[in-house]
């Protein structure tokens, strides 16, 4: 009979486990380089100012570093659920139930108490999967089936799992000490737990091996693995096996299920992580769809919907090449090429919606030019020099006011249209570096949104912009950070921010800095303020039609508001200047 074992690269010797044959033994057949956090930040600094793809200098697993490295697991999506105190792949902590060669039968587990430890009550929306991988040994690549279930809380490892979604990964070499990303579509209704599973199937070939990425930075649930070959015939807690560590585990998703709807306002733009056109609405970035797939060779980096026609957006790639839209289809239809003037290359692009012309802004990281561009002949003509070192959006107003942001001195800008002259107006409170862009949106008065990308905090950002002050609020994340969008813009108006409203009550202003008045036409039982974590950070009884909800002391960012009016409950997003 082969020998086979639990492996893990841990030199600790053999421990016996169930019998003579299933053991722990110490191995380490990793032999990639790991690129550490310090080589990346090294790597950024030499950068300097780009208006460019931030693909071309970081891999999505390098971006992924940085990201986590400024803001934190918790921090770079709408709802992040992990046990894992640390997200760190640690060399010679792995594990699998493998002989030396290749791996047996592994399912592997965690399990989230949604209500009990994270404060979602009304269920969880999975859109995506996390996992650690390990060392890999293959010559064409494995599957791994990610499972997500539903249960009863606390009756994990035993009690009934209710499969709500399921996807499967194609391991290779390539993903060796890699956390990688899995979409996955479930839906964990409320008072539910969730469990998350792995499942490694022995293909009999001999020729594949793997672990699981695991580390020791402690857990705050415990890892299961069930392997019948190692002698764990039902699931078990690794820490009964006599091992410390845990599998370095993530589940993205959305605490708000079923929410959105009652906002006309639409945003388009491109997502240059895939290539893709997408939409989504003003309040909820994080929850876009894809439209349809770019055909630039370049780097799409400037596109407009036309006023006169909101089914068709025309787009500019860095190298000139010019594209009709059909937002409904996302089929691109080449219109030639148009080269930007100066030797810079085109970064933003938007309509004067009372002229109807269009309007494009170049740079070069040095220089900066206003043009307006006719479709029919697919020309350019220069309107003039900017002053901008860096400009890399154009926003247009409905009053015919243009704005741009520099992404070499991080301020908000003014743009005359009439002779391309940029006047300062404030600083835009963010690290801005590599291609973004920007929209107006009808109904939403003097403020500007910005598909943006913080180069310190290394993310994808949706902002609005105060045009008075240039000083600027982030939304939400594209992707959770992930996804850079390059050019974004709108058509619709702005009615409303609120989800599942209650009828007779109503909340004001929005955004605020301080407090939010609240009116209802029958009395306001509770109203309770959440993080995008999920956790209750505000919650007053009220009893009356009226009141006032001090909200100054919760930091920047968006909210979500619960509200109860007579036993019926409605959600709205507050955001906090």
């Amino acid at each position: 009979m082969k020998k086979i074992t639990l492996l893990f690269a841990c030199f600790i010797g053999s421990i016996g486990l169930m019998n003579a044959q299933s053991s722990f033994t110490g191995t380490n057949t990793g032999t990639q380089t790991s690129v550490t956090v310090e080589s990346l930040l090294t790597r950024l600094q030499n950068i300097g100012n780009v208006a460019g793809d931030v693909n071309a200098y970081f891999t999505p697993q390098e971006q992924r570093m940085l990201n986590v490295h400024y803001n934190g697991i918790q921090n770079i999506a709408p709802v992040v659920i992990t046990q894992s105190n640390s997200q760190t792949i640690e060399s010679g902590a792995e594990i699998a139930c493998a002989s030396p060669t290749s791996f047996r039968n592994n399912n592997v587990y965690r399990d989230f108490d949604l209500a009990g430890d994270f404060g979602i009550m009304n269920g969880l929306e999975v859109s995506a999967v996390e996992f650690a991988i390990g060392p890999v040994i293959t010559p064409s690549g494995f599957p791994i089936t990610a499972n997500i279930y539903s249960a009863t809380p606390g009756s994990f490892p035993g009690g009934a799992l209710t499969l709500q979604g399921t996807a499967v990964y194609n391991v290779t070499n390539a993903d060796a000490e890699t956390m990688v990303t899995l979409p996955l579509a479930a839906m964990i209704p409320a008072g539910e737990a969730m469990v998350m599973e792995l499942v490694l199937v022995d293909d009999g070939t001999d020729t594949n091996f793997m672990r699981f990425g695991c580390n020791n930075a402690g857990e705050t649930g415990p890892s299961y693995i069930m392997a019948p070959d190692c002698g764990a015939n039902v699931p078990t807690p690794l820490f009964d096996l006599g091992l410390s560590q845990g599998f370095v585990w993530n589940v993205l998703g959305d605490d708000e299920p079923g929410g959105g709807g009652g906002d006309p306002a639409v945003v388009f733009g491109i997502n240059n992580t895939t290539a893709s056109l997408i939409t989504f609405d003003p309040a909820d970035p994080a929850a876009f769809t894809t439209v349809g797939v770019s055909p630039a060779a370049g780097f799409e980096n400037a596109g407009a919907i036309d006023p006169n026609d909101n089914g068709t957006a025309y787009v500019l790639d860095n190298g000139g090449a010019f594209y009709s839209v059909d937002l409904a289809s996302g089929v691109y239809t080449s219109l030639g090429s148009i080269a930007a003037p100066g030797g810079e290359s085109w970064a933003g692009a938007e309509f004067d919606p009372i002229s109807g012309t269009l309007y494009a802004i170049s740079t070069n990281i040095t220089t900066s030019r206003l043009s307006t561009i006719d479709i029919g002949t697919a020309t350019a003509t220069t309107v003039g020099l900017t002053g901008m070192a860096g400009a890399i959006s154009l926003m247009i107003d409905e009053n015919g006011d243009g704005y741009s942001h520099d992404i070499v001195d991080d301020n908000f800008y003014y743009v005359d249209l009439g002779s391309g002259v940029a006047s300062i107006i404030g600083s835009l409170g963010y690290d801005a570096n590599f291609g973004q862009g920007g929209t107006y949106i009808k109904g939403d008065p003097g403020f500007v949104y910005l598909s943006a990308f913080d180069n310190g905090a290394f993310q994808s950002q949706w902002r609005r912009v105060d045009v008075l002050t240039g000083a600027s609020t982030v939304i939400d994340l594209f992707n959770g950070g992930a996804d850079q969008v390059a050019w974004s813009s709108a058509k619709g108006e702005i009615l409303g921010v609120s989800e599942n409203a209650l009828e007779g009550f109503v909340y004001y202003p929005n955004p605020t800095n301080g407090a939010l008045s609240l009116k209802s036409v029958n009395n306001i039982d509770t109203v309770a303020i959440y993080n995008l974590l999920g956790q209750s950070v505000l919650s007053s009884k009220i009893g009356a039609t009226t009141s006032d909800l001090d909200i100054s002391a919760l930091t920047t960012g968006t909210y979500i508001m619960k509200v109860t009016v007579e036993g019926q409950t409605g959600t709205y997003k507050v955001l906090k200047n």
